[in-house]
């Protein structure tokens, strides 16, 4: 009787590999393409995050540059205006420049204060007020009205004070973008 039972046994285990082979087949098949399509939807979810990255730090380093330019360009236009002052010499073009100047610093401003990180927007704020400073040191100075100011104090706050606040928020954001290394 074991050979007997034997022979239904192995008849019964092959009936069932037979039967059972294609089902495995397909249960291996699915799990291959659930894996694939896993690592596609990974693959896709890393290339999207590595694209927002770029798109941040590309925004991030088009601010920075605008931002320095403006700054440097308000600058440029304050020393220009206090030439203007000196030589008696303020027209309607000078006023627009300064102006022109000062609006589009403040716009930039404005945008930068929604992107920068704290530590680089504490030194922009120092550059913004700053320049504000200056900015009625030039005022004042035009009206004529009574204050300690001089023409020549007004310079050097434009060539000294300000170029350093400029020089250290363009460090600050180098070393955010990761194209300078950290001061020591």
């Amino acid at each position: 009787m074991n050979a007997d039972l034997t022979t239904v046994l192995v008849a019964i285990l092959g009936v069932a590999g037979t039967l059972t082979s294609p089902l495995l087949v397909q249960w291996i098949a699915a799990r291959a393409k659930r894996q694939e399509f896993e690592l596609q939807h990974q693959e896709r979810f890393e290339e999207r995050a590595e694209a927002q990255r770029r798109r941040v730090f590309e925004e991030r380093r088009s601010m920075y540059a605008g931002l320095n330019t403006a700054a440097r360009q308000y600058t440029q236009e304050l020393r220009a205006y206090l030439r203007m002052i000196a030589a008696n010499a303020v027209n309607d073009e000078g006023r627009a420049d300064l102006s022109k100047a000062r609006q589009t610093y403040r716009d930039l401003y404005s945008d930068a204060q929604m992107i920068l990180p704290d530590h680089v927007l504490d030194a922009a704020a120092s550059v913004s007020e700053g320049l504000g400073q200056a900015y009625g040191m030039v005022k004042r100075l035009e009206t004529g009205e009574p204050s300690a100011e001089t023409i020549d104090i007004a310079q050097e706050y434009c060539r000294v004070t300000l170029y350093d606040l400029i020089i250290e928020v363009r460090q600050l954001m180098r070393e955010d973008l990761g194209v300078s290394d950290p001061r020591p």
